[in-house]
C-alpha cells in the first residue's frame, strides 16, 4: 500500500511541475519584440552611449547596449529588442546621450544626458518613444 500512495503521489507531483513550467505566464518573463525609438529634436547631433529599462520587480535599471549611436537632428534611431524580466511589468525607457563640444579633444561632451519615456506595461510589439528636446 505505501508503495501504490508513493507511486501516486509522484506521478501527480511531477505532471503538476510539467504544466507550471510550461504555464504561458511563467515561460514568458521576457518581453519580446519591443520597438525602442529615439527621436532627436535637440538642434544638433547626438551621441547615444546608452540605453535603459526600469525594472519595477527589481527596483533597478537594466542596461540595454547601443553601439555609440549618432544620431543627426531631427533623425529617428529605432530597434526591435527583447527585455528581460519586465513582460507584462509597467516599465519605461530612459536614454543617455551625449552633445557636440568643440572644446573636448573627442568632440562629445563629457557629461551625459538622460531623457525617459512614459511608463507602459511591457507587451510584445509594444512601442517606447524618447523624444531627446
Amino acid at each position: 500500500m505505501f508503495r501504490k500512495v508513493t507511486s501516486l503521489s509522484i506521478l501527480a507531483l511531477s505532471a503538476c511541475s510539467s504544466f507550471f513550467i510550461s504555464s504561458p505566464a511563467l515561460a514568458s518573463w521576457h518581453c519580446k519584440d519591443v520597438y525602442l525609438k529615439v527621436v532627436n529634436n535637440t538642434g544638433n547631433e547626438i551621441k547615444v552611449i546608452d540605453l535603459d529599462y526600469y525594472d519595477p520587480a527589481y527596483e533597478k535599471w537594466r542596461s540595454e547596449p547601443v553601439s555609440n549611436e549618432v544620431i543627426p537632428n531631427n533623425q529617428v534611431w529605432q530597434e526591435t529588442r527583447r527585455l528581460e524580466r519586465v513582460n507584462e511589468k509597467n516599465i519605461r525607457i530612459r536614454v543617455k546621450y551625449r552633445v557636440p563640444d568643440s572644446d573636448r579633444m573627442g568632440g562629445w561632451s563629457e557629461v551625459f544626458t538622460k531623457e525617459s519615456s512614459p511608463r507602459q506595461v511591457c507587451s510584445p510589439g509594444k512601442i517606447y518613444e524618447v523624444t531627446v528636446t
